[in-house]
């Protein structure tokens, strides 16, 4: 993976080239003036899935059911 290392006023500036740069896989690093180092790269996003939607789902109800199953939920 290669490096771009940027001012924070160029990264500004330039932000479409360095936002297509980092989904190509580069990674920016920003420096302020303070001294402070940033880095910008793209990371990818996934779906989620049915059984992670569920888990989510069935972490947040309290039904007086056990967790691992989905008895209780739904029609009768």
């Amino acid at each position: 993976m290669s490096v771009i290392q940027v001012t924070t006023r160029e990264f500004t500036r330039k932000f479409p080239s360095f936002r297509r740069a980092a989904l190509a896989g580069r990674e920016v690093r920003v420096r302020d003036r303070a001294g402070n180092n940033f880095v910008f790269r793209a990371t990818k996003t996934s779906t989620v899935s049915l059984a992670e939607a569920m888990g989510d789902l069935m972490g947040s109800v309290r039904s007086g059911q056990s967790k691992k199953t989905l008895a209780g939920y739904g029609r009768g």
